[in-house]
């Protein structure tokens, strides 16, 4: 947790009565009788509650009203099972001070309209919710729905376990992937960019497409796809200067494929695809390694399921 989240949840913390959650870098606990959770969203701090009138999740009228009401709020919104209330602010000061705001304001509004604190899994209002970690996330269950929670996820961790992995299966699976990043490659640099969104979706679509045909992902999986993706961005380099040559020679893209190494025979355009295609590395390494660092981050957790309050 960096230092400017850690200094804002401490002192929202010592006013409000709520915990900080290392793990999941969150504030979480009880105020007024509402379980809430705070965390970063999108850049953006957003405050969870599981509250219902009557069983039923609030419509868009009511979030709009909340919206107006409630002092230090952005944005109100149905997520899910959850109520997600969006924090104004900009300054780590007003966003303190807006935090606070919302926690009280939010809680008295629900509690002024009949809404009532439930699990956010069966909606029902129980004395024995409490709060878990739900594979890396925090959700408010009652005792019972975290027990069928938590041997839904032991079943799923013991076929994951049990679950051989197609080494075979699952290189096809990421040149699949890696074809569909290729793509986005060629498309983006004909528009004339190199974006680092290119990298982001080779790498989501790679490690993905060995997942699924491989049927489960471990560290030799990582370095498969990793090596997929190298030899798909070399791949897509190709294809995007073939087209372009092809074009000014008024040729077929296949005849211009055919000699497209006499092309990169003189020495001043194979420096400049040289260039080029280092500059496709960086970029996919900056969207990639970021995409599937999140994606392994996700699995780590997967399989958590414990209660922090």
């Amino acid at each position: 947790m960096n230092k400017t989240l850690n200094v804002i949840y401490e002192e929202v913390a010592e006013v409000t009565g709520l915990s900080i959650d290392e793990k999941t870098e969150t504030l979480v606990g009880v105020s007024n009788g509402y379980h809430l959770t705070i965390g970063m969203k999108d850049n953006a701090y957003v405050m969870y509650a599981s509250a219902r009138k009557n069983g039923s999740l609030p419509d868009k009228e009511f979030t709009k009203e909340a919206k107006k009401a409630i002092e230090g709020v952005r944005t109100v919104a149905v997520q899910g099972n959850n109520i997600a209330v969006w924090i104004a602010g900009a300054t780590k000061n007003k966003v303190i001070e807006n935090m606070i705001s919302a926690i009280k304001g939010t809680t008295e509004y629900f509690r002024a309209n009949g809404y009532e604190d439930v699990c956010e899994y069966c909606g029902k209002p129980s004395d024995r919710i409490n709060i878990y970690n739900i594979s890396g996330g925090i959700s408010f269950l009652c005792e019972d729905c975290y027990s069928q929670i938590n041997q839904s996820i032991k079943n799923a961790q013991f076929d994951e376990e049990n679950t051989e992995e197609n080494v075979l299966g699952g290189i096809f699976g990421a040149i699949l992937g890696s074809i569909i990043g290729a793509i986005v490659i060629v498309v983006v640099a004909q528009l004339g960019y190199v974006a680092v969104l290119s990298g982001v979706v080779m790498g989501v679509t790679t490690i993905c497409g060995y997942e699924k045909l491989g049927k489960k992902l471990s560290g030799k999986g990582v370095a498969i796809s990793a090596l997929v993706m190298i030899a798909m961005v070399f791949v897509a380099e190709i294809v995007q200067w073939n087209i372009v040559f092809s074009r000014e020679m008024g040729i077929d893209f296949f005849d211009g494929l055919s000699i497209f190494g006499t092309f990169l025979a003189d020495s001043e355009v194979k420096t400049d695809f040289i260039i080029s295609l280092m500059e496709s590395y960086a970029f996919t390494a900056l969207g990639a390694i970021p995409a599937v660092y999140s994606s392994l981050k996700k699995r780590k957790v997967a399989y958590d399921a414990y209660q922090i309050q």
